[in-house]
């Protein structure tokens, strides 16, 4: 393993530690060229979150807060060893679509850095039509684990979020965003299926500038 994959690889490690504090947060999984061992210093880190069913909007804004205030989200020009918030899904909605070669490649290698209330298998699972999940074995090391004060916290944001106040934030949050999204110059020359936005998945994988 070269320095810049290690560098990456606990730089990967820590965020996703952080983000077990945000509400909502199921799964944190890497995915890309650092999953499959190919990381270069000009590399992103892709990350996936899987969030509960309903507050995917408030997860994300959160989320994307979070990487943001602490100078690890990547955003314009800043790219190289950034968390990219590539996609979202529901713990209802597990299942990676379409099912193509570019999914394939992308996510077969996917590592659980954070794993909530056994997200994960119930995610090896809806995605067994990917034939190569054995390569995730090579890191069972990087998981992150789960942080008892980090879910103290997260339960206490999840219970002031549940319920009317939660509702009428994500209802806020996907309107606001949702417009961003689809007025973004990324989306509109993006092939067909790689930017898909719902209540259940947030996927974003536009041309590569």
């Amino acid at each position: 393993m070269n320095h810049i994959q290690e560098k990456y690889l606990r730089r990967a490690k820590v965020v996703a530690l952080l983000l077990q504090i945000v509400p909502f947060v199921r799964m944190v999984g890497l995915n890309g060229s650092l999953a499959r061992g190919e990381a270069k210093k000009t590399s992103d880190i892709d990350f996936l979150i899987i969030t509960k069913k309903g507050r995917i909007w408030t997860c994300r804004a959160l989320v994307t807060l979070a990487t943001h205030l602490t100078g690890q989200r990547r955003y314009g020009l800043k790219v190289a060893g950034r968390i990219c918030l590539n996609r979202y899904q529901t713990d209802k909605f597990l299942e990676i679509r379409p099912h193509n070669h570019y999914h394939r490649l992308v996510f077969s290698n996917l590592i659980p850095l954070v794993d909530i209330e056994g997200t994960y298998l119930k995610y090896f699972l809806a995605n067994r039509w990917m034939k190569d999940w054995v390569k995730q074995i090579k890191f069972p090391e990087i998981s992150a684990g789960e942080s008892r004060i980090m879910r103290i916290f997260r339960k206490i944001g999840e219970k002031i979020l549940e319920k009317k106040l939660g509702d009428f934030l994500e209802k806020r949050f996907k309107n606001f965003q949702r417009k961003r999204i689809l007025t973004d110059i990324r989306t509109l020359r993006a092939p067909k299926g790689r930017v898909r936005i719902s209540d259940q998945e947030l996927c974003f994988h536009p041309l590569k500038e």
